[in-house]
């Protein structure tokens, strides 16, 4: 069977960029269009995904094989070799995923893409698999991008410099992971949207080399403003579903959670069972999530023994949509004694580190990501790090708010601002 050849100009891009392997101009030769990402990642294996062109695996045998080996193995060396599987396809594009196991705790792995019956590495870098105690990491915050505006995005330069330290360190997209601009996007939009993004180098560079964990907001989840009302729902939910590598979900929606090291991970849904009108009428009382979401929230969090607790949430603790459930989960969180707690949000296109006092015994830290791959007035194109460690007595997390206005590939660059915070699990006991 013909197979028609990757475009052109896409496919040049990738293989400048060291992204695929060049071979003659067949989609068997050279399947990758993206870049592989890291996703789902846990004491013992990972989850892999990677993007092809549509027509790839539509002849017999055509599939992509995952293998992993220790970073300072011999180049055969494979610990696991899986067959990636199709997690489907839309907008010209084809989606696959795969997983490695039998990995050891807080290793580094390389991880390679090959084609079926072909010899040739065809994509891939390395990981850090989840350290199994206490550990020291960073975790880097983006959200907002627009891969359409701004298919060059250097804060995510700066974002590779900061998490490229040897350690086991993450990275957290808090949503408006692409920005949809058909209204109401269509299956065909949503994954040309996704793969618009991932087709910007410099977010590339992060995804394929750190295990990266996603919620959405309202850009990536339809037009703007949208709530559980929004009639496409489902199928922004099937296109998430099938383009990220993530953990099993908890509900409807996309929510779900991870720990890694001693910190665990609430990756909320805000916006499938939201409820907040675009014009609400007055005395109406909205909600940020529905009542399945929110009970599994407040359950999850008593159950918690994590050292950290993360709540990572679309729209900020300011946002009218809370209604009276934010209250509601600070009166949660302080008749269950539960220590620990941070929030991290996005949306606003400004990255700042706020704090309050909701009457849970103790100051509440809230780091907002906003704004790496998009303009504001001003533009910062902004982004935030946490970075934790728990091997300590009493262990510590650190903000810290990176501003780029001038759009620097460097933490170093002329205009590149920072502030850091540092507080003590101490200082989180209620």
């Amino acid at each position: 069977m013909m197979k028609r050849s990757v475009p052109g100009m896409l496919l040049g891009v990738w293989v400048a960029s060291g992204l695929v392997v060049p071979g003659v101009a067949q989609a068997h030769e050279a399947p990758l269009v993206r870049a592989p990402m890291v996703g789902r990642t846990w004491t013992t294996g990972a989850s892999i995904w990677a993007g092809t062109s549509v027509n790839f695996g539509d002849a017999a045998g055509e599939k992509l094989v995952l293998r992993a080996r220790e970073a300072s193995a011999c180049a055969t060396c494979w610990v696991s070799t899986t067959d990636m599987t199709e997690a489907g396809s839309g907008g010209g594009f084809r989606s696959w995923k795969g997983t490695v196991d039998g990995l050891k705790a807080n290793t580094r792995y390389d991880y390679r893409i090959f084609v079926a019956g072909q010899a040739a590495e065809r994509g891939g870098v390395s990981f850090k698999t989840e350290p199994n105690a206490g550990a020291r990491f960073k975790v880097g915050v983006a959200s907002c991008m627009n891969g359409e505006k701004n298919p060059s995005q250097p804060s995510f330069d700066i974002m590779h410099e900061q998490l490229d330290t040897g350690e086991a360190n993450i990275q957290l997209l808090v949503g408006d992971n692409m920005y949809t601009t058909q209204t109401p996007p269509n299956k065909e939009h949503y994954w040309f949207k996704y793969f618009q993004q991932r087709n910007v180098p410099e977010f590339a560079r992060v995804f394929r080399a750190f295990p990266t964990f996603a919620v959405w907001d309202d850009h990536d989840y339809g037009p703007n403003d949208e709530d559980g009302t929004f009639a496409q729902k489902d199928v922004a939910r099937d296109t998430y579903a099938a383009l990220f590598p993530h953990p099993p979900f908890a509900g409807g929606g996309i929510f779900h959670k991870f720990t890694w090291s001693d910190v665990e991970f609430f990756m909320m849904d805000d916006r499938w069972g939201r409820d907040c009108p675009r014009s609400m009428p007055a005395g109406y009382s909205p909600q940020m999530y529905g009542a399945d979401q929110f009970s599994w929230l407040k359950s999850s969090l008593a159950a918690s023994t994590a050292t950290f607790k993360v709540i990572v949430n679309g729209s900020t603790l300011n946002s009218e949509c809370w209604g009276n459930q934010r209250q509601a989960l600070f009166n949660h969180i302080a008749d269950k004694k539960i220590g620990g707690v941070l929030f991290v949000t996005g949306d606003i296109h400004k990255s700042q580190l706020t704090s309050r006092t909701p009457g849970v015994g103790y100051t509440v830290w809230e780091l907002t990501s906003s704004g790496i791959g998009v303009g504001a007035d001003p533009a910062e194109y902004s982004f935030g790090i946490m970075e934790f460690n728990t091997n300590l007595d009493d262990p510590t997390v650190t903000f810290k708010v990176i501003n780029n206005p001038q759009r620097r590939s460097s933490i170093n660059g002329a205009g590149v601002t920072v502030s850091t915070r540092t507080v003590k699990r101490s200082a989180l006991r209620p």
